[in-house]
């Protein structure tokens, strides 16, 4: 019990600094809230992979990666906070924010597990 808790852990922890990292960087070059837009879509499609390929790993590497990490990487409150942050800031990006927020990211999870189902999993 403890040593999945542990995997989870690390791996929130390193997902959540990846995140920080990510949306700094991003923050310098576009509008701070598209940061976590590129998170989420970057994570579905990572996401997508390792779920399919999850099935055939232990226990730990669901727990660490899919859990863990990209549960630490990826965000929904964050997501919520930026569609709040724009919308106060009377920002019509909030309304392309959420849309591509959604779309992009449903559609990254579906590419990365069929990329894993074509190439990795044949």
């Amino acid at each position: 019990m403890y040593s999945k808790l542990f995997f989870v852990f690390l791996g929130g922890g390193i997902g959540s600094v990846l995140r920080y990292g990510t949306n700094s960087i991003v923050s310098l070059y576009v509008i701070g809230q598209f940061g976590t837009l590129l998170v989420n879509v970057l994570g579905s499609f990572l996401f997508g992979i390792l779920v399919s390929i999850g099935g055939q790993r232990s226990d730990y590497f669901n727990l660490f990666l899919l859990t863990g990490l990209l549960g630490g990487y990826t965000t929904f409150s964050q997501f919520s906070f930026d569609v709040v942050t724009l919308q106060n800031n009377g920002n019509l990006y909030s309304i392309i924010y959420i849309l591509s927020s959604v779309l992009l990211s449903i559609s990254m999870a579906l590419l990365g597990i069929y990329i894993a189902n074509r190439f990795i999993n044949s």
